[in-house]
């Protein structure tokens, strides 16, 4: 009896598709979950315009005097999806002979985890393009550099204030993540933080507490990657409000199962996404810059 009928094919897509959407959910990436989504409608085409209007001034008024105006005058950022996806080939014998079910179960999550990954690398070349730069190439993280960086976003020409600082990020490589955690934590040793002072318990438990091992800094996430943009001996982290880039989702995950060479005897699942990004404020980013050394101790 064959196993691909179309109500087969039907209950296959069910089967993967329901895993792999449970996968690809937005709030367990570190990178596309910090920034702004925008969704795909069925009246929007491969192109998302965003409109970026420049800051204006308020100032004083003087009785009788007429207000002078400024023209208001957007410029767009185009953001363009392009198709992402991955297929992979089952055997109909191992459909038959395998559980089924967690058979399939986990092919929906292991090529979702593929798209993941995927998106995360793309999106990290947002960090890469934020042109200013706190740390240095080579160099251990530190968190005077994480400070450094938080303060820029507060006073610079594109301002964020208290209330936007809830929507900072700080996304690092578990090399960073280490520094700065050796610098934290009360080790009652020399640091570069705090030379022959250990950091106050209270300090590193705010830090990381129970979200160990991805916490938070005064208020701001930190969140692990490992599809941060690297070479030899730099990691590229950043520090951004979600304003700095747009994530323009077109389709969400689509799920295909094909049949069609029956001599084959088997099915080919695909999987495809349809997404672009776009950087829109690059004042409201830091690229951090560390070195790309594994600790040893």
């Amino acid at each position: 009896m064959p196993i691909t009928t179309t109500a087969t094919i039907t209950n296959l897509q069910e089967k993967v598709i329901g895993p792999a959407r449970m996968t690809l959910k937005d709030d367990v990436l570190a990178i596309k979950g910090s920034y702004q989504i925008q969704r795909g409608r069925d009246n929007m085409d491969d192109t998302y315009n965003s409109p970026k209007f420049p800051g204006v001034t308020a100032f004083g008024l003087t009785e009788g005097v007429d207000m002078s105006t400024e023209t208001l005058v957007d410029s767009n950022v185009a953001i363009s999806a392009t198709e992402v996806g991955v297929a992979v080939e089952v055997t109909n014998k191992n459909l038959r002979t395998v559980g089924r079910d967690d058979f399939l179960r986990r092919a929906g999550v292991a090529m979702a985890s593929a798209i993941n990954v995927k998106e995360e690398q793309d999106f990290a070349a947002l960090i890469d393009g934020y042109g200013t730069v706190v740390g240095l190439d080579g160099a251990s993280a530190t968190i005077g550099q994480l400070g450094a960086g938080l303060a820029q976003l507060r006073n610079n020409t594109e301002p964020i204030n208290e209330s936007m600082m809830r929507e900072v990020s700080a996304i690092l490589s578990p090399y960073a993540w280490h520094d700065i955690s050796q610098q934290l934590f009360p080790t009652g040793s020399g640091d570069s933080h705090a030379p022959n002072t250990p950091t106050p318990a209270a300090v590193a438990e705010r830090t990381f507490g129970r979200w160990f091992p991805v916490g938070n800094y005064f208020g701001t996430p930190l969140k692990l990657s490992t599809n941060l943009i690297a070479s030899t001996t730099n990691i590229r982290n950043g520090i951004f409000h979600r304003d700095a880039g747009l994530i323009y989702e077109f389709m969400p995950v689509d799920m295909d199962v094909d049949d069609s060479d029956k001599s084959m005897r088997s099915v080919e699942l695909i999987m495809v996404v349809d997404y672009g990004s776009g950087e829109l404020l690059d004042g409201h980013g830091r690229e951090w810059d560390t070195d790309n050394v594994a600790p040893t101790s």
